[in-house]
């Protein structure tokens, strides 16, 4: 684990398009060691962009990004990833287990076997995510949330210092989210740093230190009190929002 005072993530005038359309304009934030922090918009407004960004996943038409004082292609260990699932191919052949392990071939030349440490991580990553019991089923096989639960599990036995999970919340059932929700809690005590795309505004202040509203631009960084305005998210989301108490997601 890193224990520094420089900016996990750092982004200075981010600038990112797809064939000549922009994406993301001129982001710039630092987010600190140690906090879970939301990132939330209209669809289409840049938010897995903004996760692919950091992991050198697409091109940059100006800007940086650095994690821990370093580049993308330098920090590459300290990340982990998990994608949307409408991104994978729930078909291919693989058991949980051997998607779990997935997460140490970092670690692993490939002229080496896993070692007992190896499989202890993987195990204790499962477990992690309450999907231990499920080790030998063949991924297609699961529940979407139990499948998301498994990718989850990939990005524990990486180790790593940031988590960037996309949409991990979307569509999963009441345990998943549970999981879930415990998984950010123990990364935060860990010291690691989280990401999350999310579109849930009502559990927004529940799951997050701080929030990043993005619409191609930044319109607001900091922690759920101060950006949880009906009058900011209104301009964001382009019309009136049914309006909520945000301490509690019940609306009023």
């Amino acid at each position: 684990m890193i224990l520094t005072t420089v900016p996990a993530i750092a982004m200075e005038h981010l600038t990112v398009s797809y064939g000549g359309k922009p994406v993301l304009i001129d982001i710039s934030l630092n987010i600190p060691q140690g906090m879970v922090v939301g990132i939330m918009g209209p669809n289409g407004a840049g938010k897995s962009t903004l996760i692919k960004s950091i992991m050198g996943f697409v091109p940059r038409d100006f800007g940086t990004v650095r994690l821990f004082g370093k580049t993308v292609d330098n920090a590459r260990g300290h990340v982990a990833y998990v994608p949307q699932r409408g991104q994978i191919d729930w078909q291919f052949p693989v058991t949980v287990w051997d998607v779990v392990m997935m997460g140490r071939y970092q670690y692993t030349p490939w002229y080496r076997s896993f070692t007992s440490r190896d499989r202890h991580i993987a195990e204790q990553a499962l477990a992690d995510v309450r999907m231990d019991s499920f080790r030998n089923r063949q991924i297609g096989q699961l529940s979407g949330g139990q499948q998301q639960r498994v990718f989850m599990a990939r990005a524990l036995a990486q180790q790593a210092d940031i988590l960037l999970l996309d949409e991990p919340f979307a569509g999963v059932d009441a345990a998943t989210e549970r999981a879930i929700s415990a998984l950010l809690t123990a990364s935060k005590a860990q010291g690691k740093t989280v990401l999350v795309v999310h579109h849930d505004l009502e559990t927004a202040a529940e799951f997050f230190d701080r929030i990043i509203i993005v619409n191609r631009r930044l319109f607001a960084y900091g922690t759920p009190r101060d950006v949880l305005k009906d009058d900011l998210l209104a301009g964001v989301y382009g019309g009136a929002l049914r309006k909520i108490n945000w301490n509690t997601g019940a609306d009023t």
